[in-house]
């Protein structure tokens, strides 16, 4: 976690002024990255347009993550990941930026399709009025990298887990006296009365009355103290008769005792004859697994098993999709095994194979409905040549 960026967060104490903060910072840098002869003004339609036309923009990432900067805790960790992947803590406008929007009171509305565009652009020092929507630049170009890094900005606070976004969001929650230094409009009004000092005031000197001496009383060790003298009475006595009895000590019962003659005597089992046979409850029979189902099948053909890793992923070295259907199938057998990705879009299987000449499987992933709700079949033959094999599955093809 970068200090500067932190402390500017932390010195914010309501939604009100973290919205202002986030608003000035947008007009500072529109200022800093339109030139004076540009008549074209970076609005928060133009950015969107910008990314469509790159189609960089997603849209179920995009009005998820609209939803959770909705939540203030969540707002500071997006403005704190903006000031620290755009380097901009570091500098003297934006602190002084922080402090005018100390003081205000009403929220504004944040134009972040602008807002995380313009930052990256002010880091690598790229003036705005050249993003047109009608010429959208190529994904390795500076401005291509540009429009990418501001979406993965809004990728990262979406797929951050929940107890991350708690422990961060906790560490920069408001702390007075942190973050910039007051100025004398925005500092807060002193409750303590402050001591004077000389020569302001006289020092205390103490003060001797003797007029309070005179009426000091004074008792001589021989003579009786004032007030009635203490008479003693007779002492208290009690006696064995008002004290209460103690209760009777409790008396045991004959020990308890079973013998042979009380207990019923169990006939032992019937052994069974040697042609009785045991038949198993169909309806309650577990249904055998795919490993049983192919060594019944193939009985006579040695085997072996061997790993499949499906590796589910937005683009290849891209974000894994988590929870994705996922059905391995052989069209030898009826047999399946399926499950579900982790939160790394991957899905590991051990499957059965013939020794020598492997055993093909039918690998079908189910898409989400934003991606369509199609399923896509991919095949793979298996051997025992290898422990591993891995099989990849993308949406597309480019970032």
């Amino acid at each position: 976690m970068q200090p500067q960026a932190a402390n500017l967060i932390q010195s914010l104490e309501t939604p009100a002024q973290i919205t202002t903060f986030a608003s000035r910072l947008l007009a500072w840098l529109l200022a800093e990255l339109n030139p004076p002869e540009s008549e074209a003004r970076f609005t928060e339609s133009r950015a969107r347009a910008v990314l469509n036309a790159a189609q960089v923009l997603d849209e179920p990432t995009w009005h998820s993550f609209e939803r959770l900067v909705e939540n203030p805790p969540l707002l500071r960790l997006a403005l704190y990941d903006l000031l620290a992947g755009a380097e901009l803590a570091a500098e003297k406008e934006v602190e002084a930026l922080v402090v005018a929007s100390s003081a205000a009171a009403t929220p504004i509305p944040i134009e972040w399709h602008a807002l995380t565009i313009a930052a990256f652009a002010w880091k690598r020092g790229y003036f705005l009025d050249q993003l047109d929507p009608s010429s959208p630049p190529l994904p390795d170009s500076p401005a291509g990298q540009i429009l990418s890094r501001a979406m993965g900005l809004v990728r990262q606070q979406v797929q951050r887990g929940a107890t991350e976004r708690d422990k961060l969001s906790q560490k920069l929650g408001y702390q007075s006296g942190r973050g910039v230094t007051p100025s004398l409009d925005n500092m807060p009004p002193s409750q303590e009365s402050i001591a004077p000092v000389p020569p302001y005031f006289r020092s205390p000197v103490p003060v001797r009355y003797p007029e309070m001496a005179r009426e000091t009383l004074h008792v001589a060790p021989d003579e009786p103290a004032p007030g009635p003298a203490v008479q003693r009475g007779t002492p208290l006595v009690i006696t064995d008769e008002e004290v209460e009895p103690t209760p009777n000590p409790p008396t045991r019962m004959p020990q308890i005792t079973i013998s042979r003659e009380q207990v019923e005597r169990t006939r032992p089992p019937s052994p069974l004859p040697p042609s009785a046979v045991i038949m198993p409850n169909s309806a309650v029979e577990p249904k055998p697994g795919l490993t049983v189902a192919f060594r019944q099948m193939f009985r006579n053909e040695p085997m072996k098993t061997t790993k499949l890793r499906v590796l589910v992923q937005e683009y290849p070295d891209g974000p894994g999709l988590y929870g994705l259907q996922v059905r391995v199938t052989s069209d030898t057998i009826r047999s399946y095994v399926a499950g579900t990705t982790d939160r790394q879009g991957q899905f590991l299987c051990e499957l059965p194979v013939r020794l020598t000449s492997g055993l093909t499987y039918d690998v079908d992933v189910t898409w989400p409905r934003e991606h369509g709700s199609e399923i896509e079949r991919k095949s793979l033959t298996l051997n025992a040549d290898r422990t591993e094999f891995a099989l990849p599955f993308y949406r597309r093809l480019t970032e």
